[in-house]
C-alpha cells in the first residue's frame, strides 16, 4: 500500500495535549466512519475517521509527532479521485430487519437515522452503504404509516443517477400512491418495477403496492399472490411484511377462505403486536369470527 501525505493539524509542540485532545474528539465525534478509501490512482487511504466538506472527503488521522506525542493530521481528497469506499456492513442493516419482523419499526428507527448520518458523506460512491440505509429509513417510515415523512425523504434522493436507488424511490412512491388511493399511478409504477428489478428492497415495496391496488379492485387471488411474494421472494426485507400480512388476510377473506383469513390476523396480532396493523386486526377479528360462525350455522 502506498503511503499518502497528510496535512498536520495539531502537533503537540504547538498546542497543549488537553487542547489537542479536545480538538480530536470534536473531529471524530462528528465524522463518518469507513475502513478506507480506494483512490482512482490505485492508492488506498486509511484513516481514523472521514468527513465530507462539499465535494471533498477529509481523512483525519493520529500519528506520533517528533517528540513522540500524538498529533492530528488531515488529507483532503476530491470525490472525483475516489474509486470506492471500503467499509464494514453497518450492523443496523441486519438488526433492523429483526425488529421489523416483530412490528417494532419505531424501536429501531433512531438507530437507522444515526447510521444514515454516518454514511451520508460517502453518498453514492461505490461501496457506500448510504443508499441501502436511506431506503431502509424510508421503509421504516412506511412501516409506521408515516407516508408523508417517507415522501419527503424520497424527494431528497429520487432524482439520483444511481439506477438501483432511483428504482427504490419509485417503489416507495408506488406504496404511498396505493395507500392514498391513486391506484393508477401505483399500479403503473409497480408493474414496471416488478418486471425490470431484481433488488429485494425494490421488489418488496413494489409487490406491496401491487397487492394493495389489486385488493382495491377486488382481484383477491392476484392480490394474495402479490402479498405472498414478500415472504417468499424477499424474506430478508421485513419492514413492509406486516402490511403485506394484513393485506393477505384481507385477500383470503375476499376469497371466502375464512379460516386462513382469521388465522393470518391472529398470527399478526401475536407476532407483531406493536405494529400499526395490529389494532386494525384486533378490530376486524371479532367481526370476521362472528361472520364465519353465522355462515357455518346457515349450512
Amino acid at each position: 500500500m502506498n503511503s499518502l501525505p497528510f496535512l498536520l493539524l495539531c502537533p503537540s509542540a504547538a498546542k497543549s495535549s488537553a487542547l489537542c485532545a479536545s480538538f480530536v474528539l470534536g473531529l471524530f465525534s462528528s465524522a463518518a466512519f469507513a475502513d478506507s478509501l480506494v483512490l482512482s490512482n490505485g492508492q488506498t487511504l486509511t484513516a481514523k475517521a472521514f468527513r465530507r466538506e462539499g465535494e471533498v472527503i477529509v481523512a483525519t488521522a493520529e500519528t506520533p509527532g517528533p517528540d513522540g506525542k500524538m498529533m492530528i493530521v488531515e488529507r483532503k481528497t476530491p470525490l472525483t479521485e475516489i474509486s470506492k469506499v471500503e467499509c464494514s456492513l453497518p450492523p443496523v442493516l441486519q438488526s433492523a430487519q429483526a425488529q421489523f419482523a416483530v412490528g417494532k419499526a419505531a424501536t429501531v428507527l433512531n438507530d437507522i437515522l444515526a447510521a444514515v448520518k454516518a454514511a451520508e458523506p460517502f453518498g453514492e460512491l461505490p461501496g457506500s452503504f448510504w443508499p441501502d440505509l436511506i431506503v431502509l429509513q424510508a421503509h421504516g417510515l412506511l412501516a409506521l404509516g408515516k407516508d408523508v415523512e417517507a415522501a419527503a425523504l424520497v424527494s431528497s434522493f429520487e432524482k439520483t443517477t444511481y439506477a438501483a436507488l432511483a428504482a427504490d424511490a419509485k417503489a416507495i412512491r408506488a406504496v404511498i400512491a396505493a395507500r392514498a388511493g391513486d391506484h393508477s399511478t401505483a399500479l403503473s409504477l409497480a408493474t414496471t418495477l416488478l418486471k425490470d428489478s431484481t433488488r429485494p428492497s425494490t421488489i418488496a415495496a413494489a409487490s406491496l403496492a401491487h397487492g394493495l391496488c389489486l385488493l382495491a379492485k377486488k382481484e383477491h387471488a392476484a392480490a394474495l399472490k402479490a402479498f405472498l411474494e414478500l415472504p417468499v421472494f424477499t424474506p430478508d426485507e421485513q419492514a413492509l411484511s406486516t402490511a403485506a400480512q394484513f393485506g393477505a388476510a384481507q385477500a383470503y377473506w375476499g376469497l371466502e377462505d375464512h379460516d386462513r383469513a382469521i388465522a393470518t390476523l391472529e398470527d399478526l396480532i401475536k407476532t407483531r403486536p406493536s405494529s400499526p396493523e395490529a389494532p386494525k386486526a384486533q378490530t376486524l377479528l371479532p367481526a370476521w369470527k362472528k361472520r364465519r360462525t353465522a355462515l357455518a350455522d346457515a349450512k
